[in-house]
């Protein structure tokens, strides 16, 4: 995700970015918005600094990281899919499914099995 960064600046905030979003990765308060408050940037400059760097608009960004946490948690196989869909804060479990579908090309229930 990093490979568009320029300078170590760069790599930083994307770090910061992930973590701030893989703290937060259940809350329904994980938005573009919540990131710019807590980085102290404008939502203009948020937008800008993650699509130069990642390629992905920043609920792009939020939503891959979210589908990639649940689908490390799906092939643990301790949770069913609505807990792991609840878990990384998407509220419709059929949301969830057609996203990781279009993420990983298979349904979360197939990697589980």
């Amino acid at each position: 995700m990093t490979s568009l960064a320029h300078s170590q600046l760069d790599i930083d905030l994307i770090s910061e970015i992930k973590d701030i979003i893989e703290t937060n990765l259940g809350s329904p308060d994980l938005t573009p918005a919540f990131l710019s408050s807590e980085l102290a940037l404008s939502s203009s400059k948020l937008y800008r600094k993650i699509t130069e760097l990642t390629d992905m608009s920043p609920n792009e960004f939020i939503r891959t990281i979210r589908l990639k946490k649940a689908a490390s948690l799906l092939k643990t196989r301790n949770y069913n899919v609505s807990e792991v869909a609840n878990s990384v804060g998407f509220n419709d479990p059929l949301y969830f499914s057609r996203r990781f579908k279009k993420q990983f090309g298979c349904a979360p229930s197939e990697l589980i099995k």
